[in-house]
């Protein structure tokens, strides 16, 4: 019987902790990691909390015990986070007589694969045949890489092979060889009237927005590549030797501290850009479609704070369980999005699963309602 006691004390101390580690999660999407950073790391570890906290609920139910309210009610407060992550709707949405626009994003890792043995040139030519393939009306690119000739004739070739004849880019940084292209780019089938770039002072550009003109109606595109974690070689293969231990490997205290620093500075990097960029959809006045590489989970400030005033239309028209959006080395996210304003609703959203970039690429067809 005190052997039974005791165990029952553990399992509520358990619960107890995965209820806190739940909620601290949730407050991740509301704190900003700039003033504030710890809640960011319980937000990117929401879906491990929330199937421990699944389980504890599956356990009391079996053993009915009262003590699965605390874990019950706390999943039901989250509501959010969980259709963030799996898009439970009694039906699915319908197509309205509006404007129809297809937008896909894809962060292309700068074209060339993702392995050292992969053929550059035909990986960019099959994700040229791919974007080419989807006839969509708008491509968010990020990572658009090209070397060795003017810009204008890369970029004229590629919208003619895409089929969007406008177009506006930006590079990360400034190019001493003006040959060079590394850069955040977005085509459209629609004439672009206006456009503009965002970056945090002594960093690389994270945004550009491009004003497009629809049936004499203006909208604005902003296309979003947040700051990475930056993770190099070396911490990749520390990684990797944690699954596999009878490799040598870096002392697990010096590489996860360097990783836990990189990841820090990667969340606030990203609060502050989220942050100025807020400010700066607050005074749009158009409406608005956002696509990109977030970098950041829907657990995460940046994703609750653009919500806020955009809707993810993967929650509106998505499918799937996580649908994770990330194909490199790391546990699989959501990381990539298509945001949108109140004159727009989604009718369909899809994820393709194709191994031509460490992401995969994602369109949704949103209907235009002026």
């Amino acid at each position: 019987m005190k052997g039974r006691s005791i165990l029952k004390t553990i399992l509520y101390f358990l619960n107890t902790f995965a209820v806190i580690g739940l909620i601290a999660s949730y407050l991740s999407g509301y704190i900003s990691p700039d003033k504030f950073w710890i809640f960011a790391f319980f937000g990117l570890a929401y879906p491990i909390f929330l199937i421990i906290n699944v389980l504890f609920v599956i356990f009391w139910l079996v053993t009915w015990k009262r003590f699965i309210f605390v874990s019950l009610i706390t999943i039901i407060i989250g509501y959010n986070s969980l259709l963030a992550i799996y898009p439970f709707r009694l039906s699915n949405p319908k197509a309205l007589s509006s404007e129809k626009i297809k937008v896909v994003s894809f962060n292309v890792h700068t074209l060339y694969g993702t392995k050292r043995e992969d053929n550059k040139q035909e990986t960019k030519s099959k994700v040229t045949e791919f974007l080419a393939q989807q006839k969509a009306d708008i491509i968010c690119v990020q990572e658009f890489f090209a070397f060795g000739e003017d810009f204008s004739q890369t970029l004229m070739k590629f919208t003619k092979s895409i089929q969007l004849e406008y177009y506006y880019f930006m590079n990360y940084q400034d190019f001493w060889n003006k040959k060079k292209i590394n850069a955040i780019a977005t085509f459209s089938r629609y004439p672009v009237v206006n456009s503009g770039h965002f970056k945090l002072q002594d960093h690389s550009l994270f945004a550009i927005f491009s004003d497009i003109v629809i049936n004499r109606d203006t909208i604005r595109i902003y296309n979003l590549h947040l700051e990475s974690i930056r993770f190099g070689d070396d911490d990749y293969s520390f990684y990797s030797h944690l699954t596999e231990p009878d490799k040598e490997v870096t002392p697990i205290k010096e590489g996860s501290k360097r990783m836990f620093w990189k990841l820090r500075k990667a969340f606030i990097l990203r609060s502050m850009e989220v942050n100025t960029l807020k400010k700066h959809i607050a005074a749009c006045p158009y409406p608005i479609i956002l696509a990109g590489d977030f970098n950041d989970t829907p657990s995460s400030y940046s994703y609750r704070q653009l919500t806020l005033q955009l809707t993810d239309s993967f929650k509106e028209a998505g499918n799937g369980f996580f649908e994770s959006t990330y194909a490199g080395k790391f546990p699989s996210f959501r990381i990539d999005y298509i945001f949108y304003s109140k004159k727009f609703s989604a009718q369909a959203y899809k994820k393709f699963d194709i191994e031509l970039s460490d992401h995969y690429p994602i369109s949704s067809t949103l209907m235009f309602h002026p």
